[in-house]
């Protein structure tokens, strides 16, 4: 019986609450899950990059989960400029800002957004997850590459809310 995406998300939401654990590995038939929070010791990134390494099935499943080593290694904008409000991932996926390759981007640097606008997708095991901006103002900066690595909670890009919002 394969993970669902249910199954992944409540794994890392687990991860993400659990004060004394900074990596979980899961294995479910073929799938493997390897979930290391930023700043984990080096012999469990040690393992899961040798884990990685070993798999030849399910390859892209395992790379858009095990994600948190390779964010954690960029500096990521963690204080959120005062005036301004944080987009953030809502989970470990990858990061994008246009909804097929051939499709304009959702938004950019400067773009007017509104309440509930869709800004970007995270894409996990296939599956895309809209983020929603939550206030309506002006796109100030986009802090990920399109089609990059992002971990929970981390700030995708910061707006400049309207005067009355």
């Amino acid at each position: 019986m394969p993970l669902s995406y249910s199954d992944v998300r409540r794994i890392l939401e687990i991860l993400d609450s659990a004060e004394h654990l900074e990596s979980l590995d899961v294995t479910v038939g073929e799938f493997e899950l390897h979930a290391r929070k930023p700043g984990a010791s080096a012999f469990t990134r040690e393992r899961a990059g040798q884990a990685l390494a070993a798999r030849t099935a399910s390859t892209e499943a395992a790379q858009a989960v095990v994600t948190t080593e390779t964010a954690a290694a960029e500096e990521a904008l963690t204080e959120v400029p005062e005036g301004l409000l944080a987009v953030r991932a809502p989970m470990v996926g990858t990061f994008y800002l246009r909804p097929s390759p051939d499709q304009p981007e959702f938004v950019a640097v400067g773009a007017v957004v509104q309440a509930g606008d869709t800004v970007c997708l995270v894409e996990v095991m296939k599956m895309f997850n809209t983020v929603k901006s939550d206030v309506a103002g002006t796109v100030e900066r986009i802090l990920v590459g399109n089609g990059k690595p992002v971990t929970h909670d981390q700030i995708l890009m910061l707006i400049k809310p309207s005067k009355g919002a």
